[in-house]
């Protein structure tokens, strides 16, 4: 079996989106063998690079040309230090991981069978996952408390909020916080993103609030180009610290590890792709570090590929879930993943990824640029 062709397709914004927040742009890729089966994958696209990223699965698909698909590593191994010379960005992973994924999906269905099998077999039948209520606009406490009571409502037993974002005072973000608590009750489990832009001198603060609320974890306090102090930060907050969402390689998860800087690592499935995150999972188990699958970009063919990796991992923690999202890839997807009263998903047996798409909606969606619109100026870096 080789490989005789690669597309890609871009879902326009409008398709995820409602009103509770903008949606995305999404990059989807298939790839085409002289066997007649394909693969889907997904890569992630960064905000208003969508297209540069569906370029670069283009520039990449002379590489895979012909090749036998069950050539992952090399695969992946040869676009790094050939395509990029060892120099690749998030828009060169996103691509890569977009076809590794969808080379996944084809080595399922040649055997048939799910992927999990193919990367030693579960650990787990069931995959934990959290609702993820981030929003693109400012929202009060009410709001962020009625909207994650809508996220349980839906079946979820852990959410993730936003409560520092969009503002300077941290009060107004404890009280957002305590808002959400109070709104669940103590049965459900609270995660916090401060998104990279936590005030170094309200940390202790910050901190206290979270163990009082019974917060489960303290995502990206700050961006990593401080790891040194994100160690730090982990011992002044007491609470576990997950990062690693913008990172995209395994030498660069070492650090976090090296530096005692995170409890969690959370690699994003389509800029990391399959075997990086089991890979990185395995780095993580001898530092008794787990690994949370970050899953922003992912409709059904990203969370397809997150449940197979969740399944095999020791050390996994949870699977990041977009219920806005997954609801709007069913206009064009078929899959069985549905969020059972427990907030898990029961893994599926069905072959490859588990996905099924209805290639024909996605050639009439008609994606424009004109259409995508930029983040908030609010947004602090």
């Amino acid at each position: 079996m080789k490989i005789t062709g690669v597309k890609t397709y871009v879902v326009p914004q409008h398709v995820s989106s409602d009103d509770w927040c903008n949606g995305k742009a999404f990059v989807f890729v298939k790839v085409e063998t002289d066997a007649g089966i394909t693969g889907w994958g997904e890569a992630y696209a960064p905000h208003d690079r969508e297209l540069s990223t569906a370029q670069l699965v283009h520039e990449l698909a002379r590489y895979v040309d012909g090749m036998d698909p069950f050539r992952i590593k090399y695969f992946t191994t040869m676009a790094y230090e050939q395509f990029a010379e060892c120099q690749g960005g998030i828009d060169f992973f996103a691509a890569v991981s977009g076809i590794e994924i969808a080379l996944w999906d084809i080595v399922g269905k040649a055997l048939n069978v799910p992927v999990h099998k193919l990367l030693g077999g579960t650990c787990r039948n069931r995959i934990n996952i959290y609702a993820n209520c981030w929003s693109h606009e400012e929202r009060s406490a009410e709001q962020l408390a009625n909207y994650a009571t809508q996220q349980v409502a839906l079946g979820f037993k852990a959410i993730k909020i936003y409560p520092f974002l969009y503002t300077d005072d941290v009060n107004v973000g404890i009280a957002r916080l305590r808002a959400v608590r109070e709104a669940l009750g103590d049965k459900i489990d609270i995660l916090v993103d401060a998104w990279r832009v936590a005030d170094i001198g309200n940390i202790t603060k910050v901190s206290d609030a979270l163990r009082q609320c019974g917060v489960e974890w303290f995502e990206d306090p700050i961006a990593l180009d401080n790891i040194e102090l994100l160690a730090n930060i982990r011992q002044m907050a007491r609470l576990p610290i997950v990062t690693g969402e913008t990172i995209c390689r395994k030498q660069d998860f070492r650090l976090l590890l090296e530096g005692r800087a995170a409890d969690i690592l959370n690699p994003d499935i389509s800029c990391c792709g399959i075997l990086e995150i089991k890979e990185i999972a395995a780095m993580a188990e001898p530092y008794f570090v787990k690994v949370a699958i970050h899953n922003y970009n992912s409709m059904a063919i990203g969370l397809g590929a997150s449940l197979q990796v969740a399944a095999v991992i020791p050390n996994f923690a949870r699977v990041e879930y977009f219920h806005r999202f997954v609801e709007a890839s069913m206009q064009f997807s078929s899959h069985s993943f549905t969020v059972d009263d427990e907030g898990c998903i029961d893994l599926g047996n069905e072959p490859g990824l588990g996905v099924s798409i209805d290639e024909t909606v996605l050639q009439n969606m008609n994606y424009s640029p004109a259409q995508s619109r930029p983040w908030p100026a609010e947004i602090r870096d």
